[in-house]
């Protein structure tokens, strides 16, 4: 197992080094955000062509809670998806030791740095399940390096940085799945189905949400591991562009209760509402506009709201009404209403059904669509990012799903977090205000939160 750096003084110039390249990188990176495509002069690393009966050797970036439940899936449903789990990263070494135990791996096999794996030229494909701070970077060099790439959600932490995930999908061509599991639920295609055929006439309005109530009121608190401490986790480099401050056991293990690393329930709940939501339009679309509000009144040990409501315009007309909640379960029903039918989708089941408006009654035929199959299914949103890979056909959380579902988040946590109604201008990537002021998306640099 590779080692954590050591702390002594050649450290802190190596820190030095880091955080200039870092801030280098910042600088390069808003300006390429000006523009439609970027990595021009790069070429990428190609990997090796899979062929239908090829074993994927699949490596892991993150084995916090989600990252494991990936890796206890995929070893069992190993055989059927015809896979090899080779390597496994983490910044904390005892996160690293159980991964590597769980699955039987060497020491040469376990990397604090996920840079040392993806040097691995048998590693396929990667899965990303590290804080979500790091998830553009590291979805971005795993791509560089030739594998393909199942990206746990949101798409990234800012908006820049998700463009350049898709720029980088783009360009590499490989294979990019975003975690959001319910968009494998056979209830959306079939949705996207109907809509495409004309059969609600042109969208209207969609509604949908993610509420839960946590019955201890403080929505992601976990407890602190007292084994964790900075010298057996890599705590500068988990903090990655984010503020840097020091060592602090809660951020790491409560990180989502904190804007420096996570937007909270824009991003951890209602990513999983927006995508498979978006999917089932048949025609995903960046948003026009978009509006929020975020309120944090009943759990306030956090920089992160507790309940959440966004309203975003589509060029098309259709309007997204969404909410999300950690204080009240009771959310709204998912619905898309079109001018002659309108389409109901059951909670917990895959099922959806279409009922013409009463004007169209004699037109517009209901229909009923059922599925015996779970929702959710984590198992069967791995096994299409591999059956894609070998395949090459278009994942159900495809790049060009995630980058317009996650840009509708990023809006949103502006618009909230700064008491604005944004557009968005689709060509240039540029955000502006009503009276056509531009204003630049919040990003590591142009943050505004005010950590607890």
């Amino acid at each position: 197992m590779k080692s954590l750096p050591p702390s002594n003084p050649g450290e802190s110039r190596r820190v030095f080094l880091r955080q200039t390249a870092t801030a280098a990188a910042a600088v390069a990176s808003a300006n390429l955000f000006k523009t439609p495509v970027y990595g021009q002069t790069q070429a990428p690393a190609t990997g090796r062509v899979i062929g239908a009966n090829d074993r994927i050797v699949v490596g892991y970036v993150g084995t916090g809670s989600q990252g494991m439940s990936h890796v206890r899936t995929e070893k069992e449903n190993a055989a059927a998806n015809n896979i090899v789990q080779g390597a496994v990263s983490d910044v904390y070494q005892k996160r690293l030791n159980n991964a590597k135990t769980f699955l039987g791996l060497s020491e040469a096999d376990a990397f604090s740095d996920y840079r040392k794996l993806l040097e691995r030229k048998d590693i396929d494909a990667v899965i990303v399940a590290a804080v979500d701070n790091w998830h553009a970077q590291v979805a971005i060099d795993a791509l560089e390096a030739g594998k393909h790439v199942y990206g746990e959600k949101p798409l990234a932490r800012y908006l820049e940085e998700s463009f350049r995930i898709y720029d980088t999908v783009k360009r590499t061509g490989k294979v990019f799945q975003e975690g959001s599991q319910f968009c494998s639920d056979a209830k959306y295609h079939k949705a996207a189905e109907w809509i495409r055929a004309g059969k609600l006439g042109p969208l209207v309005w969609a509604q949908g949400s993610y509420c839960r109530n946590n019955p201890k009121n403080s929505e992601w608190t976990y407890p602190v591991d007292p084994d964790a401490n900075p010298g057996n986790l890599y705590w500068e480099r988990w903090q990655g562009r984010a503020a840097k401050v020091p060592w602090d056991p809660n951020r790491y293990f409560s990180w989502h209760k904190y804007y420096a690393y996570n937007s909270g329930i824009l991003g951890n709940l209602l990513s999983h509402t927006f995508l498979p939501l978006l999917m089932a339009t048949g025609n995903p679309e960046f948003p026009r506009r978009v509006a929020c509000t975020g309120t944090r009144k009943v759990s306030t040990d956090r920089d992160i709201t507790d309940t959440t409501h966004l309203l975003a315009e589509m060029p098309s007309g259709l309007t997204f009404c969404v909410a999300g909640s950690t204080v009240n379960e009771q959310g709204l029903a998912e619905i898309i209403r079109g001018r002659q039918a309108t389409l109901y989708f059951s909670s917990g089941q895959n099922r959806a059904e279409l009922k013409p408006e009463r004007p169209f009654a004699e037109e517009i035929d209901p229909q009923t669509f059922s599925d015996d199959s779970p929702v959710g299914s984590l198992a069967k949103h791995e096994k299409n990012f591999f059956d894609c890979i070998r395949t090459g056909a278009t994942p159900n959380a495809n790049i060009d799903l995630a980058i317009r579902a996650h840009t509708i988040l990023c809006l949103a946590e502006q618009a909230e977090r700064q008491s604005l109604t944004l557009l968005f201008d689709e060509k240039t990537r540029t955000l502006r205000t009503g009276d056509g002021r531009v204003v630049p998306p919040l990003s590591y640099e142009k943050d505004p939160a005010k950590s607890l």
